[in-house]
Order: C-alpha cells, then sequence, then structure tokens
C-alpha cells in the first residue's frame, strides 16, 4: 500500500540524497540538478508556505517525494512534481499512486483549483505518471530544458478540479 505524510526534520537527510542522484535530478528545474543538494535546503523548501511536501511509503518503506509548489492561495493552483528515490520500485505505480492522492488532496483538502506539471520531454515515465492520473498535455516550451548537452522541450500538462471524479485509487484501502 502506497501512503502520503508530510515531509518532516528526520526525513530531510534521506530526502537530500535523492536529490542529490543525477538519475533523479537530471529531470528537475535548474536549481537541483546537477548539484547535491544539503538537509537545510530541503528544509528551507519544506518552511516555505508556497510548497507542500510530502513523504511517500510503499508497504512502510521510505521510498519517494510527492510536492505541490508555488501554491497561489488567491488563483488556488500548485505546480506537482514528484521522485521516486528507490528504483528498484520502478515500474509498480507507486508514485502514480502517491500523485493521486496528492491530486485529491489538492483539490479536496486544500481548495486548490488547477494544478499544472512539466516534464524534459524525454521523460517518458514521469509523462506515464502525469497521464495516468488525469493530467493532459496542455503546451510545450520550446528547447527550454539543458539535458545532458541537448536542447530539449519543456512539455507542461495541466488538470483542474472539475476533469474528473475523485475516486480512490485501486491500492488503497480505507
Amino acid at each position: 500500500m502506497t501512503t502520503i505524510e508530510p515531509l518532516t526534520p528526520e526525513h530531510f537527510a534521506l530526502v537530500a540524497q535523492w536529490l542529490s542522484n543525477p538519475d533523479i535530478n537530471q529531470w528537475l528545474t535548474s536549481d537541483w540538478r546537477d548539484r547535491v543538494v544539503d538537509p537545510v535546503v530541503v528544509g528551507v523548501a519544506v518552511r516555505n508556505k508556497r510548497n507542500k511536501l510530502f513523504i511517500v511509503r510503499c508497504d512502510q518503506e521510505l521510498c519517494g517525494l510527492v510536492a505541490l509548489a508555488d501554491w497561489d492561495a488567491i488563483d488556488h493552483t500548485a505546480v506537482v512534481w514528484y521522485v521516486l528515490g528507490l528504483a528498484a520500485l520502478g515500474g509498480r505505480g507507486v508514485i502514480t499512486d502517491a500523485v493521486r492522492q496528492l491530486i485529491r488532496l489538492a483539490f479536496q483538502e486544500l481548495g486548490i483549483e488547477a494544478l499544472h506539471a512539466w516534464i524534459v520531454e524525454d521523460n517518458e515515465r514521469s509523462r506515464r505518471v502525469l497521464e495516468k492520473t488525469g493530467f493532459r498535455e496542455s503546451g510545450r516550451f520550446r528547447r527550454a530544458a539543458l539535458h545532458k548537452g541537448r536542447r530539449l522541450d519543456r512539455v507542461y500538462f495541466d488538470l483542474t478540479a472539475c476533469d474528473q471524479p475523485w475516486k480512490p485509487s485501486p491500492f488503497e484501502t480505507h
């Protein structure tokens, strides 16, 4: 079973380790990419009122992060982003399920009306996560990402509170 819970200080070092991994951070913004992340930086991100970060557990094992960034309390919008910290769990739907839970929380508990996310065009796994959770491609920012020395597009996706009914993931139990 996959669960999400607010990110707390005892997990900052682990999240910093994941965000420092080049296999993970190659897909993130240049603020995180190609660098070693200090746990203090994770703490600063958590304390920013415009961010909501959640640790992901799969069968009680800490394995990833899902987050809302740039939360705008006036326009009721936010950016969704996520990382799978344990590569061995790839392809099992763990992050997809965690993103579903994050979406439900955003729309039902935080009153967000519209979410968006972006991927580097070559990141097919991340594209599948977004598509499986109801996001639709909404545009491109051409040549906006430098990935391994190549200029690639950022592909944008969006999802609104009225796009789909919110039903539990088939992996959740209540």
